[in-house]
């Protein structure tokens, strides 16, 4: 079957659909750790920019600090997660820290579609 669009290339390539995710949990990350994705078991790939003028840290599984975390320096830091990569860390539950107040983040998520799944984004 010829590829037409780059959602039949994935279906082809991955072995099924995937839908991709704008802001979905979270649009800043604050001076008190919270999340920014909730566990989701269908999330294949993210990534979070930094768009404030704080410095973010993020970290899986628990608050996020200055010293638990992945910094995200200010206009611009990012981190992605891909599950082929990164392993079943991509799906799960990450909480982000503005390092001295509020930071706008940027989140692109791509989901697994299924059932629930199916209509277009």
């Amino acid at each position: 079957m010829a590829s037409h669009t780059i959602r039949d290339l994935i279906r082809e390539l991955r072995g099924t659909a995937q839908t991709p995710r704008i802001n979905r949990d979270a649009i800043q990350a604050t001076a008190v750790s919270g999340v920014i994705l909730k566990n989701d078991p269908s999330r294949v790939f993210w990534l979070v920019v930094n768009l404030g003028a704080f410095d973010v840290f993020l970290a899986p599984d628990g608050a996020a600090s200055p010293t638990r975390g992945i910094r995200l320096t200010a206009s611009g830091g990012a981190a992605t997660a891909q599950w082929d990569e990164d392993g079943e860390v991509t799906a799960h539950e990450w909480q982000a820290l503005g390092n001295g107040g509020t930071s706008a983040l940027f989140i692109l998520e791509n989901l697994i579609e299924g059932p629930a799944r199916e209509a277009t984004p």
